[in-house]
């Protein structure tokens, strides 16, 4: 009875997702590679910044993981990384999800990298749950409030 109860922890401790699962560093992730589901349980999605600075995109990753529901893991602005973990859901025991980013001339390029537990679930494989688009969402609203500028009209222009 020990061996089947010591068998099923093992094989639920290598099922749950965890933070070595994804890279430690922006120059190990090809941001040009395919996105959408890349894995079991993985899921990738890259999106393109225009007019902000890395100081401004590495905020926005942590408000955009938290408003998502992610609780921060690792921070690490020279590292170009944001890495956040989301606990139990309905269908998940945990997901993990690393937000990496790198500028590019004026424009700051974005990867967001989100591995699910490698269990089947209730209802199959639905670690998606839109974490990426969530997380992107979240980071685009930081950024259009927190920075986003007043345009100033000359009402003679418009006629």
């Amino acid at each position: 009875m020990r061996k089947i109860a010591l068998v099923v922890a093992i094989t639920l401790l290598q099922a749950c997702a965890t933070v070595g699962m994804l890279p430690d560093n922006v120059s190990e992730v090809d941001f040009d590679s395919v996105e959408g589901k890349t894995g079991w349980s993985k899921y990738e999605h890259v999106e393109t910044f225009h007019g902000y600075n890395k100081n401004q995109i590495y905020e926005a990753t942590k408000v955009g993981l938290g408003g998502a529901g992610f609780s921060l893991r690792i921070a690490d602005k020279s590292k170009g990384m944001v890495i956040g973990e989301h606990g139990v859901t309905l269908h998940d025991w945990n997901v993990i999800a690393g937000v990496y980013f790198k500028e590019s001339g004026d424009d700051t390029k974005i990867k967001v990298i989100v591995e699910g537990s490698k269990d089947i679930g209730f209802s199959g494989d639905v670690t998606s749950d839109g974490w990426t688009g969530k997380i992107l969402r979240g980071i685009r609203q930081y950024l259009n409030n927190t920075y986003q500028t007043t345009l100033k009209v000359d009402k003679s222009d418009i006629k």
